[in-house]
This record gives C-alpha cells, sequence and structure tokens, in this order.
C-alpha cells in the first residue's frame, strides 16, 4: 500500500515505435526491422532473465552474400526504454 502522502510517477510505456527509434541509434544505422512483443520461438537467449515485457527487434540483415550465422536481436524493455540485450538470438542453422 502506497503512503497517502507519497507522490507516484507512472510513465507510459515503450511503443513499437519508439522501440524501433532506440534500436536504430543502437546500431548506429537506419533500416528495416522487426519487431516482435514476445520472444519468438526461434530465439534462444540465456543470458538474460526478464520478467517485465520487452519489444523484440531483429534489425533486418543484408542477404546479398549467403551466410550461416545468427540473427541479432535487441530487447528493449517496454517500461523504461533500456536495453537489456542486444546480441545473438540463437537461431543459427
Amino acid at each position: 500500500m502506497i503512503p497517502p502522502d507519497t507522490t507516484v510517477f507512472t510513465f507510459p510505456p515503450i511503443t513499437q515505435k519508439i522501440a524501433l527509434a532506440i534500436a536504430a541509434q543502437a546500431i548506429s544505422r537506419a533500416g528495416l526491422f522487426e519487431c516482435y512483443s514476445k520472444k519468438p520461438d526461434d530465439c534462444h537467449i540465456y543470458s538474460i532473465n526478464t520478467d517485465q515485457p520487452c519489444w523484440y527487434v531483429y534489425p533486418i540483415q543484408d542477404n546479398s552474400q549467403p551466410v550461416l550465422s545468427s540473427s541479432r536481436v535487441i530487447v528493449i524493455s517496454r517500461l523504461n526504454g533500456e536495453i537489456l540485450y542486444d546480441g545473438s538470438a540463437g537461431d543459427e542453422g
């Protein structure tokens, strides 16, 4: 219970549009992205454990030269816009 004399500040959640802007800034380039509100089934990130809602943003890779590699994923908190993870999605193969 919050005491009656306490001020609580709430912030609006991070929208998908804002998450895409954060991701573009994180990779220092504009481009195309895929953005998911839930962790995709083929995303195997083992180094984070969050119970907060997140955006899962995938920069679309240049497929001019086929390479077997994992996708890059940027996990962004919907509560405050913090980048919780930026790296391999563990989906190679």
